[in-house]
């Protein structure tokens, strides 16, 4: 090129792609990174696709992308019309020739049928011919020897001389024959004098013996005395009054047909039969067999079908020694003769192939020109397309920078929007990581954070505990619970410095693992890792932010400056988070600590009330059922000690329940011996409620204390056996408790009721609800209780 023509005004060079490319390349920005050696690019729409920078937000499309992109989808258009129409002509010219083949071989199989048809049609008219003259040779033969007798026939030189000169003007016949009725030969043209010879045993002399048959062609034989293979034509002899006086014959020589077949222009491997119509017999066939005798057989089944459909002429089908053939025959004349031509099915295919390669090499000319004219357009097209390409992906990277800054600078601002109004620590982190995953293209993103940062009351200070997860690969940090200050950790949790890692496994050492845990299968591991700490105004730090992605060298110092920015606003937003939340602590401590102090002195008004009115109570009825104070003051004494063993219980119970265990047992456990046999306790876990465990409780004071004055414990050998059952019944509980005394003084009904009597008979009943029934047996009293004791009682204050 001229170099003065490219200054020329109104010139435009016309860019190649590689020189497009080089372009495109060198007006790429380049970022310099500290943990990787050269520049790094900025990335591409490819990268943006992959996950290696987020797709923050969808915008408009430009004027001038949207230009290119038209530019681009009319180029490739152009090479899919181009490629179209390319296929399409060779479609065509591939569907020519195959058309063409295909109807060039229909031709070829047609013209191969119609020839053995038109051969055994003219072939069938010349057997005829022969027929016909041999039909006349026979009967002037047979005129010859009309008046002579048998007897002077076989000597007579002059007949064999004349039957003779008849034979040598007919080459197809081989010799004259005549036989009397018995079957003797009596002149033959093939010898003289006559040898001595018999066809009796013929199918032509037998035929004819039996009733004229007019011209007979009989089967296959071998000559008695020319040993010739040949077949006979024969005509019936008779005497005047009609009967059967002999035959006249000729014998056909079959090299004559062989001769003559062989001249014929037949198609190739043709094989024709001259057959007799009746059996299918075969008397001649073309190419002859070695012996002339052992012809290749006929499908005799497909002849007779085909004959019997179409006596006159037609074509079949059959298999010749796994050769399919195909065969036309025809009839020769009004003779039970046919004559047959065969060819093999595939006899087309010489000719057809060589055709075919004929017309083959003009479609190949013709399918190399247009595949060269195809393939040249489609560079040209392909050359436009990437060099329009180039050009839209330089549009697509700028407009892509300046929209992936701007959704950032969105994020950004919806971020701290958010955490401007956000007092939940909760919603503050999900918020953080989410919109951190979101602005550094991170697969999984996560934030630990410091106990003591969170919880106050939390004195462990040491760990960072995992509290938001955010991202597609959230099974990197699954089953993380917390960090620890180790290689990889130690400058963001100690130091509080942003660690940017371009491969942690290649970096990761003895020393320092990579803080990702395995992926699953069909996973790739985390290979770009980044932790950011979280850190507050007076310099601690409440947490960090870990991020991670599969691929390598995801995270840039630009990720760096906003996750920074991204940092500050969250360790001022859980700041905030964190004296809210004291502050809703403390004002929950505060009111339940009133409402605590209000429960406990509804409950201790209630407990004293109660318990003020069962001490007046037990003064009443013991003044009752004493005579003197001594009796009062030990009496009054017991219960009020029994009483107090009750309140000590449910005090103590967590729900305000008391044991029906440890009521018996603080009642009995005096008595107790040594063997353990003179107390049994035995029941299920039952929690007495404080309105139901207090009369319970007296009640199984004034039986022990009963028991120990006048009953089973009175006496060394007295037992004292308590059992109960308890079944659930609704929301509450059915008790049976049963009190057997034994060994004990003998047992008397008492004359008037004393306080334990009334306790049991009234208190219980009345209180409880409770069935009482006592046996004032002679062996030992007998005391049964029952009774539905409702779940629960008085909340536990404190809980």
């Amino acid at each position: 090129m001229n170099p003065g023509l490219a200054s020329a005004p109104g010139f435009v060079r016309r860019p190649t792609a590689k020189r497009m490319k080089r372009l495109y390349e060198s007006s790429r920005p380049h970022y310099r990174c500290d943990d990787c050696r050269g520049r790094i690019a900025s990335p591409t729409p490819n990268d943006q696709q992959s996950g290696a920078i987020s797709p923050l937000k969808a915008y408009p499309r430009t004027a001038t992308s949207s230009f290119l992109r038209k530019a681009l989808r009319r180029s490739f258009t152009r090479g899919r019309v181009a490629f179209i129409m390319g296929l399409f002509g060779v479609a065509f010219i591939v569907t020519t020739f195959g058309y063409i083949a295909l109807e060039q071989r229909g031709r070829l199989i047609q013209r191969n049928a119609e020839e053995i048809a038109s051969n055994a049609f003219f072939m069938a008219d010349h057997a005829a011919r022969l027929f016909e003259v041999t039909d006349l040779t026979l009967r002037q033969t047979a005129a010859l020897v009309e008046d002579e007798s048998w007897y002077t026939i076989e000597p007579s030189r002059r007949l064999w001389e004349q039957i003779n000169a008849i034979k040598e003007a007919l080459p197809y016949i081989e010799d004259i024959w005549l036989n009397d009725s018995s079957g003797r030969l009596r002149l033959t043209s093939a010898k003289f004098p006559t040898p001595a010879s018999d066809a009796s045993d013929r199918d032509a002399f037998r035929e004819q013996s039996k009733s004229d048959k007019g011209l007979f062609v009989g089967e296959p034989i071998t000559g008695r005395v020319t040993r010739q293979p040949t077949f006979m034509v024969s005509r019936r002899l008779e005497y005047p009054n009609a009967t059967f006086r002999g035959i006249v014959s000729v014998t056909v020589a079959l090299s004559y047909f062989d001769a003559y077949w062989a001249k014929l222009r037949l198609p190739k491997r043709s094989r024709v039969t001259l057959m007799r119509g009746g059996d299918g017999t075969i008397l001649a066939q073309y190419p002859p067999p070695a012996d002339r005798i052992s012809f290749a057989a006929n499908d005799k089944a497909a002849f007779q079908r085909a004959v019997a459909a179409n006596p006159q002429s037609g074509t079949f089908l059959y298999d010749d020694s796994g050769i399919a053939r195909e065969a036309a025959y025809h009839k020769v004349s009004e003779l039970p003769l046919y004559i047959g031509i065969s060819i093999p099915q595939d006899s087309y295919w010489n000719p057809w192939i060589a055709q075919t390669r004929l017309y083959g090499v003009f479609a190949l000319i013709a399918f190399i020109a247009l595949v060269a004219l195809t393939t040249l357009a489609g560079w040209q097209f392909r050359e436009q397309a990437a060099n329009t390409r180039l050009l839209s992906d330089e549009v697509a990277l700028r407009t892509g920078e300046l929209q992936s800054e701007t959704a950032a600078l969105e994020v950004l601002n919806r971020t701290g929007t958010t955490l401007a109004g956000e007092l939940e620590i909760d919603h503050i982190m999900r918020n953080v990581v989410d919109a951190a995953v979101e602005l550094t293209g991170a697969q999984v993103g996560a934030f630990f954070y410091r106990a003591s940062a969170i919880d106050d009351t939390d004195g462990s200070d040491d760990g960072f505990e995992l509290y938001a997860l955010s991202g597609t690969a959230q099974e990197a940090f699954r089953e993380t619970s917390s960090l620890r200050d180790t290689n990889v950790f130690s400058p963001s949790l100690s130091m509080g410095k942003i660690v940017r890692s371009n491969d942690i496994l290649a970096e990761a050492d003895e020393n320092q693992a990579s803080p990702f845990r395995p992926m699953p299968a069909g996973r790739s591991p985390m290979r770009s890792y980044m932790a950011v700490p979280v850190v507050s105004r007076t310099g601690n730090i409440n947490g960090v932010l870990v991020f991670g992605h599969e691929r390598t060298r995801v995270f840039t110092e630009r990720s760096e400056r906003l996750m920074q920015g991204l940092a500050a606003q969250a360790a001022i937003a859980l700041e905030n988070g964190r004296l809210y939340q004291a502050a809703q602590y403390e004002i929950e401590e505060r009111k339940q600590s009133q409402a605590q102090q209000s429960l406990l002195i509804r409950e201790l008004h209630h407990r004293v009330k109660n318990t003020l009115a069962t001490v007046q109570a037990v003064v009443g009825a013991t003044a009752r059922s004493t005579t003197n104070i001594d009796d009062f003051y030990e009496a009054f004494v017991g219960r009020i000690i029994s009483l107090a063993n009750t309140h000590s219980l449910l005090t103590e119970a967590v729900w305000q329940t008391a044991s029906l265990r440890e009521i018996l047992e603080k009642e009995l456990t005096p008595y107790y011996d040594d063997s353990g046999e003179r107390i049994k306790i035995e029941g299920p876990m039952v929690e007495l409620p404080s309105e139901a465990a207090v009369p319970i409780g007296m009640a199984v004071h004034e039986l022990t204390t009963n028991a120990a004055k006048y009953g089973a414990l009175s006496v060394d050998t007295g037992r004292v056996s308590v059992h109960w059952t308890s079944e659930p019944e609704g929301d509450s509980i059915r008790l049976k408790l049963t009190w057997i005394e034994r060994n004990g003084p003998p047992v008397t009904a008492p004359t008037r009721q004393g306080f334990g009597s009334r306790l049991l008979h009234r208190v219980l009943t009345t209180q409880l609800n409770a069935h009482v029934e006592m046996d004032f047996d002679e062996t030992g009293l007998r005391v049964s209780l029952a009774m539905v004791l409702r779940q629960g009682g008085f909340l536990n204050p404190v809980a």
